[in-house]
């Protein structure tokens, strides 16, 4: 098996978590059969922002063609992404490249087209895409995107891991009178849409978790709403296995780390019938919208529909053992592998 060379960010809002590109970044290194070799790249700038980024980039660039092997493949983990970071990947490839390095190159990309395309226009993405061999994604609408780009023989499709050994369903639930609905995460949401759900489902319990979001404002009104700062892992992890029903107002998505989190927990799912969610969710363990009158029914007829609730809960748990951990590093073997 060749050697990996995988470059990373760690993230603020799931560092030292089970989900995110970091944790399964080292747990490729850990579990794979390749041999893996690390790079966590700089995510923020200083006041010295252009000399910073320049200096830094240059000294990797020199480590990496000083360590270089004949058959080192690269994988990129946060390829084609709008942060103008000093460790931007696309960067990173482009400058080694253009000092001969030939070597395989991965490209893992995770945001829906259309924001590639408002932030950093089709020439750019094109150009990106040249750069690398492959473009992995985790949801067939960004496999659309690239094959309408004319880039689709690049491309692999995956999906979003989840660690299912850490996300678990709880052992025993509280009794309740009504349903607790969980909405969790901040990309892509339509918070607007959520607080109008939430205020015409006044007898449910909605536990909001957005993280470094301010929305406070929006929902204190609600005697039904419980709001939630930023949380550590086992606190969300609590929160999920407590829940009955994980609720996802969506604009758009590729693989969501709360959809993933929240189906191992055995949670069935009210989503936004958008971008790639049906190649996480199927009318087994989910309920899907568009219209907040639809969101409404839904809620509805989870809380009154209790058995009905508990078995598209086993179907969600049972999607999650399907694209597990260590199925995804498993996949990911064969990948590099093949380009051996």
């Amino acid at each position: 098996m060749p050697r990996i060379i995988v470059f990373y960010f760690e993230w603020p809002n799931v560092r030292g978590n089970h989900t995110g590109m970091a944790y399964f970044a080292e747990c490729l290194k850990k579990y794979s059969r390749s041999e893996v070799k690390l790079i966590r790249t700089l995510r923020k700038y200083s006041s010295w922002r252009e000399i910073v980024k320049r200096l830094w980039r240059e000294s990797v660039i020199k480590y990496i063609r000083f360590v270089l092997q004949p058959d080192d493949i690269f994988l990129f983990m946060e390829y084609i992404n709008p942060s103008q970071v000093p460790g931007d990947h696309c960067a990173i490839a482009s400058d080694l490249r253009k000092k001969g390095v030939n070597n395989k190159f991965i490209g893992l990309v995770h945001l829906p087209g259309r924001v590639l395309m408002e932030n950093l226009g089709k020439d750019y993405i094109q150009s990106a895409v040249s750069n690398v061999d492959l473009i992995v994604v985790m949801g067939s609408n960004l496999a659309r995107f690239f094959d309408e780009l004319g880039c689709g023989n690049k491309v692999k499709l995956t999906f979003h891991y989840v660690d299912d050994h850490f996300y678990r369903p709880a052992k025993k639930k509280a009794n309740k009178k009504n349903i607790v609905v969980i909405a969790s995460g901040y990309l892509f949401r339509n918070t607007i849409m959520l607080a109008e759900i939430i205020k015409q489902c006044p007898d449910i319990t909605f536990d909001i978790c957005m993280g470094y979001m301010k929305l406070d404002p929006m929902f204190n009104k609600f005697q039904n709403a419980i709001i939630n700062k930023f949380l550590p892992e086992e606190e969300i992890l609590k929160k999920m296995q407590q829940a009955d029903a994980s609720l996802s107002v969506f604009d758009d998505t590729v693989g969501s780390n709360v959809i993933v989190t929240s189906l191992a927990c055995g949670l069935p799912q009210v989503v936004s019938d958008v971008g790639a969610i049906r190649d996480y969710c199927s009318e087994e363990n989910a309920i899907f919208c568009k219209t907040v009158d639809e969101y409404v029914q839904a809620i509805h007829f989870l809380s009154q529909n209790r058995e009905k609730c508990l078995q598209m809960g086993l179907s969600a748990r049972k999607k999650a053992e399907e694209i597990s951990l260590e199925k995804s590093i498993r996949w990911y073997d064969e990948l590099f592998k093949s380009l051996a």
